[in-house]
């Protein structure tokens, strides 16, 4: 394990979720999504300690377990780390068990919780509620953007490096061309956060889960590939509610005619995407619904 350098003093750390780390020149660090808890920032705790380096501050860009659940054990190797969240954000990270009651619709139950969490019952304390705007640590200026759409509360983070760490905004292009239905609670949120991130002045963009580090440029033929597989589905949707049907039935038509992989935890969150692709077209006034033998259906408005 090793910082991988992006420019200046941002770096970052390859893992199944990139975590990144901009260093101070007393060598104190800021942090990023440190990740999931278990062997890997035991090894990040291990590299920081060889190399003289003291996390001061943790940056979580939303509250998916992939990206925070390591805070814990930051916290206990470095005690006086501040760790930030968004509000929205910050609820769901100090109640992880909210987040499963949010996909099931109800409460939570072991199935669920046994694919999502791996930290047992460590607490995570959120110290800092950060906002969009100018965020001044160290004496070194970075910008918190707000990027909505893949939950409420996700942020991203641009250091004064011109490196942009966007959370789970995007995905690297090998993955999405696996997997293109992406996981989004607000279809309309996550199409501007889009166009937010093509108007930024940046120079790099590290994702959470992808092999390499994008400039400008590439990131912007990424954002029209991610609207590419958004459009996607909302037409297919719409093709598909020309004949009405419930909303388990479209999820079952959905991952047929894409060969959709999944298991129980997937399953709830392809379900959580459709129903936001669902609210997204309701409020674009393309689709209606009725009541009709003990079944509530949706259905493309013809015009």
């Amino acid at each position: 394990m090793k910082l991988q350098r992006v420019f200046g003093n941002t770096y970052f750390i390859k893992g199944g979720t990139n975590t990144g780390v901009y260093l101070f020149e007393n060598k104190n660090a800021l942090l990023i999504d440190p990740g999931l808890s278990g062997l890997r920032p035991k090894n990040m705790i291990n590299m920081f300690e060889n190399e003289k380096i003291i996390p001061k501050y943790i940056v979580n860009t939303h509250e998916h377990e992939d990206h925070v659940g390591a805070c814990h054990q930051i916290k206990n190797a470095y005690p006086e780390i501040a760790i930030f969240a968004s509000d929205e954000a910050k609820l769901f990270i100090e109640r992880p068990e909210l987040f499963s009651d949010f996909i099931l619709g109800g409460k939570h139950n072991k199935f669920l919780t046994e694919k999502l969490f791996h930290r047992n019952t460590e607490k995570i304390s959120v110290d800092e509620i950060i906002c969009e705007g100018k965020l001044q640590k160290n004496g070194v200026d970075f910008e918190v953007i707000n990027l909505k759409g893949h939950t409420s509360g996700s942020i991203g983070i641009l250091t004064s490096d011109g490196v942009l760490f966007a959370g789970d905004l995007l995905i690297g292009e090998e993955t999405l061309s696996k997997y293109d239905f992406l996981f989004l609670q607000d279809v309309e949120e996550y199409l501007k956060s889009l166009d937010i991130v093509k108007s930024l002045d940046f120079n790099y963009i590290v994702l959470a889960h992808g092999k390499k580090v994008l400039d400008k440029n590439d990131t912007i033929l990424l954002i029209e590939k991610h609207k590419q597989a958004v459009h996607k589905y909302l037409c297919q949707i719409i093709e598909n509610l020309k004949v009405p049907m419930n909303v388990d039935t479209l999820l079952k038509k959905i991952i047929k005619e894409n060969e959709l992989t999944y298991n129980y935890k997937e399953y709830y969150f392809f379900r959580t995407s459709l129903v936001s692709f669902i609210s997204y077209l309701a409020d674009l006034d393309k689709i209606n619904y009725k009541l009709e033998d003990s079944d509530l259906l949706y259905y493309t408005k013809i015009k």
